[in-house]
């Protein structure tokens, strides 16, 4: 817990900071569509659905977990979204560069101990990433207010 409460501590710092360039209305709608995502995925694949992984140890989402997940992948979403290019040509790279940060990422959460596998692979991550990604480009741009 304490390696990833000081990613979220570090992520809080840089979302305060960053120089956004999304409204905060799409800013709100976004950490609400990506927590949700967060916490469904893991609702149905952590224990106790499907048991393929599990968080801080524990066969039970505790409540620090929870809090963590609610907070930490939008936070990721926030900086991803701010930066993210329009044109799609531009944006394959881009796609690519996420992909594989969130799957090293989560790597380093299971080399920490954040994170422990039971029936789940990295390679599943990747895949997942691959395919949500451009999913939530789409609910972005669907969800986003114009200037």
């Amino acid at each position: 817990m304490v390696y990833v409460s000081f990613v979220t501590f570090i992520l809080i710092l840089i979302v305060w900071f960053l120089p956004k360039n999304m409204q905060r209305r799409d800013m709100y709608m976004l950490w609400i569509s990506i927590a949700f995502v967060e916490i469904v995925a893991d609702i149905l694949l952590a224990a106790p659905i499907l048991d393929l992984y599990y968080f801080a140890g524990e066969n039970e989402v505790t409540p620090e977990a929870f809090v963590i997940k609610l907070i930490m992948a939008p936070l990721f979403g926030i900086i991803f979204f701010n930066y993210m290019p329009k044109s799609f040509k531009r944006f394959i790279p881009y796609w690519l560069f996420w992909v594989a940060f969130s799957t090293f990422y989560e790597w380093t959460t299971v080399l920490f101990g954040y994170l422990t596998y039971s029936g789940w692979k990295l390679t599943y991550s990747a895949i997942f990433y691959v395919l949500i990604i451009p999913i939530m480009r789409w609910h972005y741009f669907y969800i986003k207010h114009d200037k």
